[in-house]
């Protein structure tokens, strides 16, 4: 540019300086990336965890877990190797003979075991987890969410071949894919005590999941409760007079640690001379419970083996009472089933 200045010709001699602005890279902080994982994980039906499920019992293996917390897969619970099937404060699992053979208290062999896995009830206390509150898609979102709030830097690492970010809190640790559409991948506590891979599954997945879940409720109708144990409160005498059969009668005490109504079948078994003497045969009957008070129960022993022990010397002889409390209901099964529904 000329100028005139003074009088004088001045020449001035504009430099432009041309600033460039360094943008950040594209692609979402990590802040916003845990916000997308906790966004994908709520958006998911159902969640598959594998690895390690703490506790005062210890569970390895695979559990697809629902939104509304039920729960179901194999797994190695201490050393034996189970199905288990947790839904709405209820806890089953199946199992093999040796399984419940050692989990039933019982001086006698459950004379309903099968050689086979059946499905068998327990306390739901004998499982330290709450899958819902701890473990379902919107709890696990929830801890994804705490994560954020607690503004801890990540550290980049890899987990399962996948470029991953870490976060470590006081309670948890996670691990979520190095993605702008982040999805958790692990998920570490102490409270509960898990290590565990996590699946987030899609709607397509989640409804195999959750009809491979009614399927195995319906099995539940022959499943039995190995926790609970009637007790005999007073034997009812007489009824045995004949060598034709014997009528056994028993007022049979609840089981203190079940929800009423209860359902028992109740088998009687004879034996001659001793506790341990020569079996003289068995009847069985079903009784419902539906409060804490004793009922009897009754059927008759008819067998070749009391008509030929009768005839040729009678004499003394022994009545014991064996026990399978049913574990489910028809309307206990149905309820689990349309529990699903909301799933």
């Amino acid at each position: 540019m000329i100028g005139l200045i003074g009088g004088g010709l001045v020449l001035l001699v504009i430099i432009a300086v041309v600033v460039f602005v360094v943008a950040k890279g594209g692609g979402k902080s990590p802040e916003e990336k845990l916000t997308a994982a906790a966004t994908n994980m709520d958006a998911a039906r159902a969640v598959s965890l594998k690895g390690t499920f703490g506790g005062s019992e210890t569970l390895r293996g695979e559990l697809n877990v629902t939104k509304g917390g039920r729960a179901m897969g194999p797994v190695t619970w201490n050393t034996d190797q189970v199905t288990v099937l947790s839904a709405d404060g209820k806890l089953f699992v199946k199992g093999d003979r040796s399984y419940w053979t050692r989990q039933i208290s019982s001086t006698d062999d459950p004379y309903y075991l099968t050689s086979g896995e059946q499905w068998g009830r327990l306390s739901a206390d004998e499982l330290d987890l709450d899958f819902k509150e701890q473990l379902s898609p919107t709890a696990l979102a929830s801890k994804i969410r705490s994560a954020r709030l607690s503004r801890v830097k990540p550290i980049e690492t890899t987990w399962m071949g996948k470029k991953a970010l870490k976060f470590s809190t006081f309670s948890s640790t996670l691990y979520i894919t190095d993605e702008d559409d982040a999805e958790l991948i692990r998920y570490e506590a102490t409270t509960p005590r898990v290590a565990l891979d996590v699946t987030p599954k899609d709607s397509g997945d989640a409804s195999s999941i959750i009809s491979d879940m009614r399927t195995s409720m319906g099995e539940l109708k022959d499943s039995f409760n190995g926790s609970s144990k009637p007790t005999v409160e007073e034997w009812k005498k007489g009824g045995c007079n004949g060598n034709t059969g014997c009528t056994v009668e028993a007022k049979i005490r609840p089981p203190y640690d079940v929800e009423k109504p209860v359902t028992v079948d109740v088998r009687f078994r004879l034996t001659a001379g001793t506790l341990t003497g020569r079996d003289l045969g068995n009847c069985t009957t079903r009784i419902t419970i539906s409060s804490t008070l004793s009922q009897w129960a009754s059927c008759r022993v008819v067998s070749s083996a009391w008509t030929s022990w009768a005839k040729a010397t009678g004499g003394t002889f022994f009545k014991h009472a064996e026990y399978k409390v049913i574990g489910a209901t028809s309307a206990e099964v149905s309820a689990l089933q349309n529990g699903l529904d909301s799933e």
